[in-house]
């Protein structure tokens, strides 16, 4: 970081409320605290490359507490290294996945690393996130992964929406025997980025149909590009649909990815009996369906956040298979953490353009 004293960051200040600061390197009271530096012999320090941002933060959802540097997708150059982190060194080429995760607590060590007993979400009042020119990384030996060379802009995808959507697929198609798998008719509720990337993975267990369900035509053309058959749910009774193309039972399995009642509600009502329901989006308010009637469909439901760090080179093996696919996903580069950053989360926000990257250190860092 040299003998700079000042860096740019986007700070929450509350719902559709970021703004760019300027971070000073001596510590003082929030909103201007200082420089991320080195606190535990496990950390390391990133030179941000790329960042990208995610409705939910802006929205608020959580209903976080203001004041933290926003960011949950992160990439960055290894610029300063604790003294007990073995497997990274200054000038590494990092990918991070939103969850700091320790690697021997017993969730990481049986797979659910996303419930780590002491993990830490990056972008929220816990941990500062990546929208920031330099941005710290706990346990960084059992959170980074080298950025795989092959990957261009795509890279971002991997800190979380294409794991998050090929865990969201893998879950939908786990309650399955193998030799079922061509038999299956699946549905993906919603076409975000998320979803698309569980389309993606979807395909892959060859179903016998996968259909997509949204109300934005950019992107249930996405969708259809990449394999799915596309319902506008304000043009079609998707209920009624799904029953008809399966002869009045109900799909096999739905991957929910909005986070909403109306969605999730949509997923219920599409499920067969004995159905998987995967639950990958985000959901603040009450489940709109009762015990009873999940009980009367003995429908299987899975909710939560995925275990990023657990999926990681699954869901890259499954990325560079599919390259070609997600090569369109980010469709916008903001160049530089200044001003322009607000217009750019703004015609994201309104689903206007579909992935929004952030350069905080240039193009060429």
């Amino acid at each position: 970081m040299g003998s700079r004293s000042t860096m740019n960051a986007l700070v929450f200040y509350g719902p559709y409320d970021v703004r760019l600061e300027k971070r000073p390197s001596e510590p003082t009271r929030w909103p201007m605290t200082n420089f991320p530096t080195i606190q535990n012999p496990t950390d390391v320090i990133l030179k941000t490359t790329s960042a990208a941002f995610e409705l939910h933060a802006y929205r608020g959802h959580a209903k976080p507490s203001p004041g933290y540097i926003t960011g949950h997708e992160g990439a960055g150059i290894v610029d300063q290294v604790g003294v007990d982190v073995k497997k990274f060194k200054k000038g590494d080429y990092v990918v991070v996945p939103f969850t700091a995760t320790c690697g021997h607590c017993y969730f990481c060590t049986h797979g659910f690393s996303s419930r780590c007993s002491n993990g830490e979400l990056f972008g929220s009042p816990q941990l500062d996130g990546s929208q920031a020119e330099y941005f710290r990384v706990p346990m960084a030996d059992t959170t980074l992964s080298l950025a795989p060379t092959e990957l261009g802009e795509e890279l971002i995808l991997m800190a979380d929406i294409f794991p998050t959507g090929f865990n969201g697929a893998r879950n939908a198609f786990s309650a399955t025997p193998k030799e079922q798998w061509s038999e299956m008719v699946v549905v993906v509720v919603g076409c975000g980025p998320v979803a698309l990337c569980s389309i993606i993975a979807a395909l892959d267990y060859k179903p016998a149909r996968l259909y997509a369900v949204d109300s934005v035509p950019e992107r249930l053309a996405r969708a259809e590009k990449i394999g799915a058959i596309p319902l506008n749910f304000k043009t079609t009774d998707i209920k009624a649909e799904i029953l008809k193309a399966t002869d009045g039972r109900g799909a096999d399995a739905v991957i929910e990815v909005v986070g909403h009642p109306d969605a999730l509600r949509t997923a219920y009502d599409v499920i067969r009996e004995f159905g998987k329901i995967s639950v990958v989006g985000l959901h603040t308010k009450d489940i709109p369906f009762s015990g009873s009637e999940a009980y009367n469909k003995n429908v299987h439901i899975q909710f939560g956040r995925c275990p990023v760090r657990s999926v990681f080179d699954d869901a890259f093996k499954s990325l560079i298979k599919n390259r070609e696919k997600v090569q369109s996903f980010v469709d916008v580069i903001v160049p530089s953490l200044d001003d322009s950053f607000s217009d750019a989360l703004k015609r994201f926000e309104k689903n206007e353009v579909f992935k929004v990257v952030y350069k905080p250190n240039g193009l060429n860092p």
